[in-house]
């Protein structure tokens, strides 16, 4: 690979940067659109692994729930990509995204396929004005539109 490409391999990374460290997370779950919101409290922590090129974040809340991510850039694919287990399936969701600089938001389009079934959802990421980052899954509803079923607001440690 030559250097240009290289830096800008690097470049695509950097976004991870203000990922990295111990966040504490307040949750709130709707595991359908008339269900009761379930808030939960966790901590994430991320770090970045293989020279800076992938963002790793290890999950767990006070709701006994864990998970697992792996994020980087696909130089091949143009794009940003990522796979997420945790302890609700065996099943890997896989992610292709894209950042916006202008609202610093990371946008992953994620489908996890479970038996003969693929679910497809989108995983909205904004880094806010105060440094905390607003974390939303939005899955699509069989008549039309999305519905939020996760919102986690993770706060740096200091």
């Amino acid at each position: 690979m030559d250097e240009e490409a290289e830096r800008a391999i690097a470049h695509a990374n950097e976004i991870f940067e203000k990922d990295v460290g111990t966040w504490d997370a307040e949750s709130v779950i709707r595991p359908g659109p008339e269900a009761s919101p379930v808030p939960a409290k966790g901590v994430a922590r991320n770090r970045r692994i293989a020279g800076g090129r992938y963002l790793v974040m290890d999950y767990a809340s006070d709701s006994g729930f864990e998970g697992h991510g792996i994020y980087g850039w696909d130089p091949a694919r143009g794009r940003y990509t990522g796979v997420w287990v945790d302890s609700t399936s065996s099943a890997i969701a896989r992610s292709e995204g894209t950042w916006d600089p202008a609202t610093r938001t990371m946008t992953y389009e994620t489908v996890v396929d479970l038996g003969t079934r693929s679910v497809r959802y989108r995983e909205i990421t904004q880094t806010q004005e105060d440094g905390s980052l607003l974390y939303r899954n939005l899955v699509p509803l069989p008549q039309g539109g999305e519905f939020e079923m996760v919102r986690v607001v993770y706060r740096r440690r200091a």
